[in-house]
């Protein structure tokens, strides 16, 4: 589907493709002089940097984006009256399908039919350059950190990473209880940013002093190889492994302490950030309080987390940096962004290599000297 007729489209005329080859130019040259000021931001080490990412970084790994339209990586297709194509998974089974209500009803099925499919049958990926030229970035740089909206699990674990939206081949028991998000009052809810509910959040740690709790349900993540009974283990190790798995699984996949039925490790769209410590909501806001600079890369802005961190932006003034390819905010008095242009595979190691650049050229840099009193001062 197209937003609008092709043959509607007038063709291109040389002073055209003269324009759009200077316009692709000087975005490249801002760009490049962009990432030059960022580089500095970050081997200067004065201030905090927070980078969150979206799918868009794993585009060049063959992971399929949650949102296209006409091929390409958009945020919200239903603004252009269409529904995105088969190249992305954002679509209404995944708004109606992706919920705890939804697997309730039949958790087998939701397996078979939806989770499985859509999620883990689709091949082996690897992490790309993008993904590595992040990695680097937290080994390297103590006042970078990140926030992931990616449940793929290829970024290489770091204390400085939160996977906000949860990991493929993880799974969590599953409550007695649906988790709304913040239907009801909060503590400390006048705090600079709330993503999650402190209270709700509080109660479920009390819940696991008890001896019936499960860990799993709250507190801890199971692996594939830890699930129940063993056929349906042997098939979801397979499938996290190999990507591919042509049988269906007999049976729900359930916990080896409380003999629950589990869910994957993700964050459903009935549930709130604090459903489940893995998610890590209250680090989040601190990260969020604290951030100097914002690097968002490869997101669409759609969900909660993305929306908060622009309105502490707006609040703080603070600095915005956005490496994409379609979704570019509009600069504004309130907001101070930037877009870079370009593909995450491309555009996050060239960062990294400035960035190195700068540090060796900080070392390099021959101390300052003077003479005074016989003394040479260094």
């Amino acid at each position: 589907m197209a937003s609008s007729n092709p043959k509607n489209k007038s063709p291109h005329t040389q002073s055209d493709q003269e324009k759009d080859s200077t316009n692709k130019r000087r975005r490249s040259t801002r760009g490049n002089a962009s990432i030059n000021e960022l580089a500095q931001l970050i081997v200067k080490g004065e201030k905090k940097v927070l980078i969150v990412t979206g799918a868009g970084v794993s585009v060049a790994s063959g992971i399929r984006p949650f949102r296209t339209f006409n091929g390409k990586y958009m945020s919200d297709p239903k603004k252009h009256g269409v529904l995105p194509t088969t190249a992305g998974l954002w679509n209404d089974v995944i708004w109606t399908t992706a919920t705890r209500e939804a697997f309730r009803k039949d958790p087998l099925r939701w397996y078979n039919e939806f989770w499985i499919p859509h999620f883990m049958n689709g091949g082996k990926y690897l992490p790309n350059m993008g993904h590595y030229a992040l990695k680097e970035l937290l080994e390297e740089f103590s006042n970078v950190t990140q926030i992931t909206q990616n449940i793929d699990g290829l970024q290489a674990n770091s204390d400085r990473l939160i996977e906000a939206h949860g990991r493929i081949g993880l799974y969590k028991c599953l409550g007695d209880d649906d988790s709304d998000t913040d239907s009801n009052s909060d503590d400390d809810e006048d705090r600079p940013v709330h993503l999650g509910h402190r209270r709700k959040s509080r109660e479920k740690v009390k819940d696991t002093k008890s001896p019936s709790c499960c860990p799993y349900r709250f507190l801890k993540s199971l692996d594939a190889s830890q699930l129940e009974p063993p056929t349906v283990r042997e098939a979801l190790c397979t499938l996290h492994d190999r990507g591919t798995h042509t049988t269906p699984l007999v049976r729900a996949p359930i916990c080896p302490i409380c003999r629950a039925v589990v869910l994957p490790q993700t964050l459903l769209f009935d549930e709130g950030y604090h459903s489940h410590a893995f998610y890590q909501f209250e680090r989040m806001e601190s990260l969020l309080e604290q951030a100097d600079v914002l690097v968002f890369c490869g997101t669409s802005f759609s969900v909660q987390l993305t929306e908060s961190a622009l309105d502490v932006a707006k609040e703080r003034k603070l600095p915005v940096y956005n490496f994409n390819l379609h979704d570019f905010l509009a600069p504004t008095p309130r907001l101070n962004a930037i877009n870079i242009a370009g593909p995450a595979v491309e555009t996050l190691p060239l960062l990294m290599a400035t960035c190195r650049e700068l540090k060796d050229q900080s070392r390099q840099r021959p101390a300052r000297s003077c003479r005074r009193r016989g003394v040479v001062y260094k």
